[in-house]
């Protein structure tokens, strides 16, 4: 019975234990099907258009790629942006190229900047560097002046602490190509904004890394926020501008999540700093995408907020038929983008001034022949010949209703001025709207019942510098008379925003747009984007000059000839003057050679002849020196025996032999003598002196009845060479 009752107990604990371990093992599945469903449920809602941070590492999305199979080559980096990767690295830190630089020289585009992130603090940045500001107070950057350029620096450790708190991440054994440098760049690619910007670059090895499948988004033309793209857009709401001025650039398809995400945080770029918002909007026009960014700021109505009065505008055509309707303003733009990039961008300026130019056109309508010259004077700068173009080409103009009408009568030389100089003083006033909440307010009663932010972001400075502008064409047009050596564009004078730049550009901007194709010498700049495949070879780009950092642009000219006439444009007669004048210059640099050779031959042989170098020479003095061609040329040569004053009394007179007379073209550099041969010299002087002595040297005589030297008995003995060998080595 015993044995039994312990049987029996032992069978029920079995038992009992069993049961547990049936419910730990449902309770273990529960557990696991319930996070399993909460991450399922957690990737739905974030959706397709962000990288879904999970707290884990997904290894398979981790790349290295040769750069060379982007065709992307050292030389395509600028010189300013090497120095500073080779100064942090040669300083035992990692340094990398970052963000839309690496980004555009994959899709063989030229950068706008060159920005470089490295594992060094700050302070170490600037103590590798002479010229180096700490800038910026929400996210601290380095600028690093190199070579008259500018290169932000930013810090790993910077970006870390700018989270606010440590975030966790279950670390997984990492794959063997893989080290710790690897995890604390892609720490960093997942604090920025976009797939496409989370690219690093490192020349000196020639690696691409990505860490968040940026190269499928790129291959795709995808854009896709690294975190759910409210959030992104909550963090900095600037990300919204930012995310349309890609699109429009690289032509980027946006994800359902962030046009929704857009939509409805659009309301907070409000908060923005005015400057920051001009820079946003400067990135958007200046860079040769503005048509398409105005385009989007419309669709996701975001330009109502930032320029309402033209916003109003275009909603009021979009609603009139498509043969009444006018797109002017858009035409301006897309002109404005065929002559600059981004290697080559305009001073914001330009599109300031294009923007009041067409709201002078709103307000009061002109002719489009007076649109026609007042567009023709600032781009020729001369009363007179932009009368002339304007007359020629008057058929040519297109009409862009409400904004321009058909001329009507011929119009008086007299009522032109008058014209031309009221349509000026309209846009300088028309700069009010873009700066004055007040102007802005009263010039949207034109609209009624459109929406007004009453937002204006352009500064006071800047409608100064825009009314200058139109100056020329207020203070007596007639006298208007300024040249140009060429009508190709200064881009480096347009960039820093001289007026005068500007002013021609402006004009050039116009003209395109009313009479497309009537300017002579047109450039076209080629916007190039290339589709990432699996094989791309791009070996023929031309990017960034080592030198001066400036783009070699590729322009496709066109070649006019004037309808009247027939005769070559001006573009080609500045380019035939150009040649004309550079062949008379080297023929005339070819003949003074010439010259300068025949004085040194001549005068060559007659020192070999004994004859004198000067005609007359007063007691004591040195004789006359050659001319000043003759004179350089003897000067570049190089003596290098010793210099020796000879001199002998003559009937208590002092007088000098020829060696002495051409001395001031024979002695060169007394520092050019070596060591060896000073000492050499002082050794044997005692000995000189004595030969000296015994030598017979014969002065030359002046014949006082005809004006001629005697001839020389003998040839002096005082050098050991001739002096034809002296100047012939």
């Amino acid at each position: 019975m015993a044995a039994l009752a312990q049987q029996t107990k032992a069978n029920y604990l079995l038992s009992r234990f069993k049961a547990f371990l049936a419910f730990q093992f449902q309770k273990f599945n529960h557990n696991t099907s319930s996070k399993a469903r909460t991450r399922k449920q957690h990737s739905a809602n974030m959706g397709s258009g962000s990288v879904v941070e999970t707290g884990e590492i997904d290894f398979s999305k981790w790349r290295k790629l040769y750069s060379g199979e982007f065709g992307i080559r050292s030389s395509m980096i600028p010189k300013s942006a090497s120095i500073v990767l080779k100064v942090l690295q040669s300083g035992g830190f990692d340094a990398y190229l970052v963000g839309g630089c690496v980004r555009d020289l994959i899709l063989s585009r030229i950068p706008k900047d060159f920005d470089v992130i490295t594992t060094a603090t700050l302070p170490q940045i600037k103590r590798h560097f002479h010229r180096a500001i700490v800038v910026g107070r929400r996210f601290p950057i380095c600028r690093v002046h190199v070579n008259g350029s500018i290169v932000e620096v930013s810090s790993f450790g910077t970006a870390a602490k700018q989270t606010g708190k440590r975030e966790k991440h279950f670390v997984p054994k990492m794959p063997k190509e893989f080290h710790q440098k690897d995890f604390i760049i892609w720490k960093d690619s997942m604090r920025r904004d976009f797939t496409v910007n989370s690219l690093f670059f490192d020349p000196s090895v020639n690696t691409i890394y990505d860490y968040a499948n940026a190269m499928v988004d790129l291959k795709s033309l995808q854009l896709r926020t690294l975190k759910p793209a409210h959030l992104s857009f909550k963090e900095d709401c600037a990300r919204i501008l930012r995310g349309l001025r890609l699109a429009a650039r690289l032509k980027l398809s946006l994800s359902v999540e962030i046009e929704s995400a857009m939509h409805k945080l659009s309301l907070s770029i409000m908060k923005l700093d005015k400057s920051r918002l001009m820079m946003e909007v400067n990135y958007m026009l200046s860079y040769g995408a503005a048509e398409p960014s105005l385009s989007l700021l419309q669709r996701y109505n975001i330009l109502g907020m930032l320029l309402p009065f033209h916003a109003a505008h275009l909603a009021q055509q979009s609603d009139k038929q498509l043969s009444e309707s006018s797109d002017m303003l858009m035409k301006l733009f897309s002109s404005m983008d065929q002559l600059v990039t981004c290697g080559r961008p305009s001073h914001d300026s330009l599109w300031v001034a294009l923007l009041a130019f067409h709201l002078a056109l709103i307000t009061n309508p002109q002719e489009a022949y007076v649109v026609l010259t007042f567009a023709s004077l600032l781009y020729h700068g001369n009363w007179k010949e932009g009368v002339k173009f304007a007359r020629r080409h008057s058929d040519a103009a297109s009409i862009y209703a409400p904004e321009m009408s058909d001329s009507q009568d011929s119009i008086s030389d007299d009522e032109l001025v008058e014209r031309v100089t009221e349509l000026a003083v309209l846009v300088q006033n028309s700069l009010d709207i873009l700066t004055d909440k007040d102007s802005l307010q009263e010039a949207m009663s034109r609209f009624p019942g459109s929406p007004c932010s009453g937002l204006v972001f352009v500064s006071k400075n800047m409608r100064k510098g825009v009314a200058i502008i139109f100056d020329v064409l207020i203070e007596d047009v007639r006298s208007l008379q300024t040249s140009r050596n060429s009508f190709e564009i200064d881009y480096t004078l347009l960039g820093k925003g001289q007026t005068r730049e500007t002013r021609f550009v402006l004009g050039r901007v116009i003209l395109d747009t009313i009479a497309p194709g009537v300017i002579p010498g047109s450039e076209v700049i080629k916007h190039t984007l290339v589709k990432i495949g699996e094989n791309v070879e791009l070996k023929k780009r031309k990017f960034m000059c080592e030198d001066d950092n400036q783009p070699n642009v590729e322009f496709k000219k066109k070649k006019f000839m004037c309808e009247a006439d027939k005769q070559p444009n001006a573009s080609s007669e500045i380019k035939h003057n150009r040649a004309e004048k550079r062949k008379s210059v080297i023929g005339k640099q070819s003949k003074e050679k010439a010259v300068e050779k025949h004085d040194i031959e001549s005068l060559s042989q007659k020192l070999d002849n004994g004859d004198a170098v000067s005609k007359k020479k007063t007691k004591g003095e040195n004789g006359a020196l050659p001319q000043n061609g003759t004179r350089m040329a003897l000067e570049r040569v190089k003596h290098q025996g010793p210099h020796h004053k000879k001199e002998q009394k003559v009937g208590n007179k002092c007088q000098q032999t020829s060696v002495n007379r051409l001395k001031p073209l024979c002695n060169v550099d007394n520092g050019v003598t070596t060591k060896h041969h000073n000492s050499k010299e002082k050794r044997d002087s005692s000995q000189e002196q004595n030969e000296e002595k015994s030598e017979s040297l014969h002065s030359r005589k002046r014949d006082l009845q005809g004006g001629k030297l005697a001839d020389e008995k003998s040839k002096p003995k005082a050098e050991k060479r001739t002096l034809s060998d002296l100047f012939r080595r």
